[in-house]
């Protein structure tokens, strides 16, 4: 499985890159929603973890470009606000996980799709 990470900290996409590697899935990250954009090519991706603040942009941009393709990945938004779960949700995430997130999160997540 490969994972695109969407988020502008660095570390943060470190970490979850290296969590991902541990559970045996490959990744790669942007920090931006222009390098998401140029980054992505339908069935690169299995699954992008998405922030929704992110310095060029929100992350409810990345999803609305995501729908101009047939088949596109399935979508985990992480974010520090909760309040934005269900607009998330309504606008083509498969998941909305909330910072701060625990290796064992990630897992959970994943083994269910």
């Amino acid at each position: 499985m490969n994972v695109l990470i969407v988020d502008d900290e660095v570390d943060l996409c470190k970490l979850l890159s290296l969590q991902l590697k541990s559970l045996g899935l490959a990744s790669e990250y942007v920090n931006s929603i222009s390098e998401a954009k140029e980054k992505y090519r339908p069935g690169k991706f299995d699954l992008i973890f998405l922030d929704l603040n992110l310095k060029d942009g929100s992350g409810f941009e990345m999803l609305d470009y995501l729908k101009q393709f047939k088949s596109t990945p399935r979508v985990i938004v992480i974010s520090a606000y909760d309040a934005e779960r269900s607009q998330v949700l309504k606008e083509g995430a498969d998941y909305f996980l909330p910072k701060p997130f625990s290796k064992k999160n990630i897992a959970e997540i994943i083994d269910s799709f």
